[in-house]
């Protein structure tokens, strides 16, 4: 597909990312190609390997790592036009992907997740030069107001990137938490939103923004890709995490025409 062909995401949704850290677009990518990831994922759920990762109960699972390198379902969803045209407009650049990892709230048993910025993680442990990388959310399930909405604090990304020490306690994933005072000045300031919508629906996020959901307590599942794609020209160096956490392949990204 040429750079023409891309969609592209409005005037004003450029704005809103710029100034607010993030923007939000309902149903984007079309309900046959969330299906088909969704089918996917059931049964990579049910693999034993490093990449799929248990809530502290040992059964549930919490999220699933970088599937795109063992899923071909996934490694086609990474490249979706819909996904790559934006990330492409934000940054101006092509890209590469830095990291993917699908979060799962299960019904009853989803776990939380701290308050925190992603960008002092791939600073800090990853080498990463600058915060010039997006986050695509996509919403695999509906996002409602009862299973552990994502949360964001607009404008947050403006802040520094926070070194904090790691909370290897809270959950069985290993984070470096925002500290609550920042957290509540920079709310104080701009509030806190928390998107909703059907599947398909993503949220296109700076890396540096403050952001977190609470535990899923309803009876609905929230899943939820966290595709992070970096500048071209912004490559990470030498990580102090695993290669199945942080992928080690800086090769630009080329979308892959529907059907995906």
């Amino acid at each position: 597909m040429s750079e023409s062909d891309l969609p592209r995401l409005s005037a004003a949704a450029c704005a809103r990312y710029r100034d607010d850290g993030f923007v939000f677009v309902p149903d984007l990518i079309p309900p046959q190609d969330i299906d088909r990831v969704r089918a996917a994922l059931d049964a990579l759920c049910r693999l034993k390997r490093d990449e799929v990762i248990l809530e502290n109960d040992g059964r549930t699972v919490r999220s699933v790592m970088n599937p795109q390198a063992f899923s071909d379902p996934f490694g086609r969803f990474v490249r979706h036009p819909a996904l790559l045209g934006p990330v492409r407009q934000l940054l101006e650049r092509e890209v590469y992907l830095f990291q993917c990892v699908i979060n799962m709230k299960r019904p009853f048993h989803g776990a939380l997740w701290q308050w925190h910025q992603d960008f002092p993680t791939y600073f800090h442990d990853d080498g990463m030069p600058e915060p010039r990388l997006v986050n695509a959310l996509v919403f695999i399930d509906e996002v409602r107001e009862f299973n552990g909405p994502l949360m964001i604090v607009p404008a947050s990304h403006r802040a520094p990137a926070y070194e904090t020490a790691v909370d290897d306690m809270t959950t069985s994933y290993p984070l470096r938490a925002a500290d609550n005072a920042v957290v509540a000045r920079l709310a104080g300031a701009r509030g806190i939103e928390a998107p909703k919508g059907g599947p398909g629906s993503v949220i296109f996020a700076h890396t540096n923004v403050v952001h977190g959901s609470g535990p899923n307590m309803s009876p609905w599942p929230r899943t939820m890709a966290s595709i992070t794609y970096n500048a071209i020209d912004n490559k990470h160096g030498r990580s102090r995490r695993p290669a199945w956490v942080v992928r080690r392949d800086f090769e630009a990204l080329e979308p892959i025409a529907p059907p995906i």
